[in-house]
């Protein structure tokens, strides 16, 4: 690493063009200033300027030797001005969150980033878990989660609540219909809806816990019962195959309104309605940039209990 102080006396000396002038700016001697360029010379394996009398000239070495240390000067007054700087409508803003969510909320981060064109938006689609590890690990800086976590590293505060819904094919539904007793208008079974089969994905298992148990108390005890049909890791394929009749699913109720043929698809109207908290999550000692500021707001509004 080429040392700075050397650096900084030469550039002084290259826009004086005198070593006493330099020395005085300095409040160095001018040996002191004759010495810091020959270790500079001595780092570089280079030699920087021709001295005639107590003028001087630069070689070709010691003209580039000056032009990188402006820049390098340059880079570092921009550096210094920047961390005194916290704009609101420039920088990356890292954000995790379920699929659902993201959905629903990406279009507005969209928007704003069209009315601001410095400001970028990093969005991770992930379960509760991942969110969590990514912020510890400072990959995200904010999230939105169902659950919390007893790390004392981590603040959550519930912005809101999450609807979830089952989630069925509606040529199934036609079909249990056509086949059922019109008048006695049984309700579904959960023997019925197993024998469907279930797309699982990875909140799944504690969706359909979360759904199924209320609402299919005498059936259902645990998801080891689940028949599962299929596994979808990207929300916005888990409800093609549910839409073809392959299978039925749990997932948030803004799922199924962003889903592009809604028509293939019924939200069964369940007995016992089943909602979640939604927590933001952030480190507890790490400040947010402002630029968070407008997504924190806008999240809570959309999400507002």
């Amino acid at each position: 690493m080429i040392n700075p102080t050397w650096v900084k006396t030469f550039i002084t000396l290259v826009n004086t063009g005198h070593f006493t002038q330099t020395a005085e700016k300095l409040y160095m001697t001018q040996p002191g200033v004759s010495q810091h360029i020959k270790k500079l010379e001595e780092q570089l394996g280079s030699e920087l300027l021709i001295r005639y009398g107590k003028r001087f000239e630069l070689t070709e070495a010691g003209q580039k030797m000056y032009e990188f240390g402006l820049q390098q000067q340059a880079q570092e007054h921009q550096f210094i001005a920047s961390l005194s700087a916290d704009d609101l409508h420039c920088g990356e803003c890292k954000i995790g969150c379920s699929g659902s969510l993201a959905m629903q909320l990406y279009p507005r981060l969209l928007q704003r980033q069209q009315s601001h064109k410095q400001l970028s938006f990093h969005v991770e689609a992930g379960p509760n878990q991942s969110t969590i590890r990514n912020i510890l690990s400072d990959d995200l800086e904010v999230g939105i989660v169902t659950r919390t976590d007893s790390n004392s590293d981590l603040v959550f505060e519930e912005i809101g609540q999450s609807s979830l819904s089952l989630i069925l094919p509606a040529q199934f539904i036609a079909k249990q219909r056509e086949e059922a007793d019109r008048e006695t208008n049984q309700p579904l079974r959960f023997d019925t809806l197993n024998a469907l089969g279930f797309i699982h994905h990875p909140d799944g298992a504690h969706y359909a816990s979360q759904v199924l148990t209320p609402n299919f108390p005498e059936s259902f005890k645990s998801v080891s019962q689940l028949n599962i049909t299929g596994y979808v890791n990207q929300l916005s394929q888990i409800l093609l195959p549910v839409s073809q009749g392959l299978g039925y699913t749990v997932l948030p109720e803004s799922a199924a309104e962003s889903f592009h043929q809604p028509h293939l698809l019924h939200v069964y109207p369940l007995t016992h309605q089943v909602s979640e908290a939604l927590y933001l999550v952030k480190k507890r000692h790490r400040p947010l940039p402002r630029r968070y500021d407008w997504f924190i707001t806008m999240v809570k509004n959309t999400l507002a209990l």
